[in-house]
């Protein structure tokens, strides 16, 4: 039955029953509306130029009816898709026969009501067939409008063939192979564009699609140019049609410039772009593998150096910046000719490097230690007003450390160690630094630059893009925070998290973010971008009662909307607060915030949370990304969760993208978002071009 009411106008004196026939329609469920009218053209024409629907006409045969040609010819002017359902005091089968070959749908006797409602109801069904058809082939139509713009503007080479022979091909294939126009491919055979050592095997494909017009291939070949010249190329062949006609579209992948392209894809996930060291996701990634290696083993690891140089905010203030990138392109060279190839060495963060280390005994990673001092101490240029000096820590891989932020964290506390002894020092921790070592000194400095921070207002926010993988050009980004100490090199995240963790101040810590990164989306928005924040809460924000309230405060004083943000929580801690969090997700709804679980995938029943409360999105846990490409188990259990968490109606979001090779697989899951440091690190602009390829 139709959810929106029948639009009916009738034509003739046939008030009483089309009334009675109205409250049949009515009585059965169906509602209906109608407009009566005498027979004449004038009345007809005015009726049908208003603009509002018309659904079905109800033509009374009489004697001063208006003719039925003149009938249809008004209706094909503004509407000839309205089916004309004819009235008569008696509906013989001559009369319905000579009317319906006129152009009318059906004839009934204008008692017989029930009769009347069914071809009303039949013929309103037709019209909506008719009508949805009208819209699909209209879609179809812009559809291969949108493939034809598609297919010639893309970078791939492809070209359609019937029968062997070309039909058409994009711009890119006629420069891959050298030709000129579209003109010298038309009735050419595709078997001229490969190698004739290939001619056999391409040949046996060409039966096999010819013998299946559905069936879908790819192969490997050598291709020849028109000059003769012959490449690697990886060809996709899929069922396809042009205007109507059935043929094959053949996508054309240049193997060489493939290999070219992901070689350059992975210097630039795995190096430094200023020093040509490796980057600080790349070196995470080896502690994480080192860590692994070790744990089983129980045996002595790879030795990690944590260098800082002392006084860089210094000698950039004095200096400027040209002058003091300079310096570290310097000591970037210095590092490398003094700890040479076989150690990992990496840009770790603005003025700090980190070296893995195959040396596993004390004396050797001193002599390291003690060599990395002296080269940066003895840098001196004639024109740098400042000597630059580091302190370092160095940290044995312990059977202790569960994951490689365990490892770099307790290197980044030796570090404070050696930079308390008035740095140009290294400190070296032969066992990993216990609570004690570092819990009388350390961390209550540490304790003193939280306090400070919160203060001062010192916390600084960055901001990470999360990028659609199926063309959803929305500027999402998630909001993340950083703490520089006194010599502003950036502390890491879990180390001052936790101890804020351990003060006691996550709730205050929350609402610092949820103030500074609303007040930072409405600047942006004024500016006309059309951005989207998503903002971690914790656990221990949950119990705040008055939350919501705060976030409604913030929207209001910043004058923003609901709709801009997303508001995520850790999956472990969403279980364990679950009532509570069930009342703040439907408290933001009703304001229009979204919701986000993130770290999604590893509990028992990871789907049991998914309609708990209003979820909006699903982040995988980072461990699902970690050499995915590699692992098929993961590939497996990653689709599987993503089926189940899109069957509710959530997008979901792969985090920790940090490699080309994971890109296909977690587009052919059909995951929606993806976000991670190959994508772009977090950074404290908010310029990322979300229209680029």
């Amino acid at each position: 039955m139709p959810e929106e009411a029948i639009e009916l106008l009738v034509l003739g004196n046939t008030t009483p029953e089309v009334e009675t026939c109205l409250d049949s329609l009515r009585n059965s469920g169906t509602p209906a509306h109608a407009i009566r009218i005498d027979h004449d053209a004038d009345q007809l024409a005015e009726q049908l130029k208003k603009k509002r629907p018309l659904d079905l006409l109800i033509y009374t045969v009489e004697a001063d009816a208006l003719e039925i040609n003149q009938l249809l010819a008004l209706l094909g002017v503004t509407s000839s898709a309205t089916p004309v359902i004819g009235v008569s005091d008696e509906a013989d089968d001559e009369l319905r026969i000579s009317l319906m070959k006129q152009g009318i749908a059906d004839l009934v006797e204008r008692k017989n009501f029930d009769h009347l409602v069914q071809v009303i109801l039949r013929e309103y069904k037709n019209l909506n067939i008719a009508r949805r058809l009208q819209l699909i082939e209209h879609q179809l139509e812009e559809a291969e409008e949108r493939c034809d713009a598609l297919t010639e503007s893309s970078r791939d080479a492809i070209a359609y063939v019937h029968e062997g022979m070309h039909v058409t091909a994009n711009r890119a294939y006629l420069e891959l192979f050298g030709l000129a126009s579209e003109e010298e491919i038309e009735g050419l055979p595709i078997m001229d564009m490969i190698a004739p050592s290939e001619h056999a095997g391409f040949k046996k494909l060409l039966r096999k699609l010819s013998a299946d017009s559905e069936h879908s291939s790819e192969m490997k070949t050598t291709c020849l140019r028109s000059d003769g010249a012959e490449f690697s190329a990886e060809l996709h062949f899929t069922p396809a049609s042009i205007d109507g006609e059935p043929c094959t579209q053949v996508v054309f992948r240049d193997q060489s410039i493939t290999r070219e392209v992901e070689e350059k894809l992975r210097l630039l996930s795995t190096q430094d772009v200023q020093t040509g060291l490796y980057n600080r996701q790349y070196f995470l990634n080896q502690l994480e593998e080192e860590v692994r290696r070790n744990k089983p083993s129980g045996s002595k690891g790879n030795t990690l150096f944590y260098v800082t140089l002392n006084n860089f905010t210094e000698i950039r203030s004095k200096t400027g910046i040209k002058a003091s990138d300079t310096l570290l392109l310097e000591i970037a060279g210095l590092l490398r000719k003094t700890v040479g190839s076989q150690q990992v060495l990496a840009r770790f963060g603005d003025h700090t490097f980190t070296i893995l280390s195959q040396e596993t005994e004390p004396k050797s990673a001193e002599q390291i230690a003690k060599k990395v001092c002296d080269a940066i101490e003895s840098n001196k240029q004639s024109d740098q007003e400042i000597q630059a000096t580091c302190s370092i820590g160095v940290v044995f891989c312990s059977e202790e450390f569960s994951t490689g932020n365990d490892f770099i964290t307790h290197a980044y506390q030796a570090c404070e160690m050696a930079r308390s002894k008035g740095g140009n020092s290294y400190y070296i921790a032969e066992e990993p630094i216990p609570a004690t070592d570092s819990g009388t000194s350390g961390e209550a400095d540490l304790s003193a630059l939280i306090r400070f921070a919160f203060d001062n207002d010192k916390f600084q926010l960055a901001f990470q893009p999360i990028v659609s993988l199926h063309g959803d050009t929305r500027e999402n980004y998630a909001v993340t925070l950083r703490l520089l100490d006194e010599q502003q090199e950036e502390i890491q995240p879990d180390h001052f998290l936790s101890q804020i963790q351990e003060m006691g101040r996550m709730h205050e810590l929350d609402r610092w973010v949820i103030k500074n990164a609303i007040d930072e989306l409405a600047k942006q928005r004024k500016q006309g971008k059309k951005i989207n924040f998503l903002i971690n809460i914790s656990g221990s924000s949950l119990d705040d009662e008055t939350l919501l309230l705060f976030v409604c405060d913030c929207l209001r004083d910043y004058e923003a909307k609901g709709s801009w943000v997303t508001f995520q929580f850790d999956d472990s801690e969403a279980r364990s607060h679950l009532q509570k969090l069930k009342k703040f997700a439907e408290g933001l709804k009703k304001i229009k915030c979204k919701t986000c679980i993130d770290h999604f995938g590893l509990a028992k029943k990871p789907e049991a949370i998914l309609s708990s409360f209003p979820l909006d999105f699903v982040q995988f846990h980072t461990s699902f990304l970690s050499d995915l490409s590699e692992n098929q188990d993961k590939q497996d259990k990653l689709n599987h969760l993503n089926e189940l968490v899109q069957a509710e109606d959530i997008k979901t979001i792969a985090s920790g993208v940090e490699e080309a090779g994971s890109l296909a697989i977690l587009w052919s899951i059909g995951i929606n978002y993806i976000r991670g440091y190959f994508i772009q690190e977090p950074s404290d602009s908010i310029d990322y071009d979300f229209n680029s390829d």
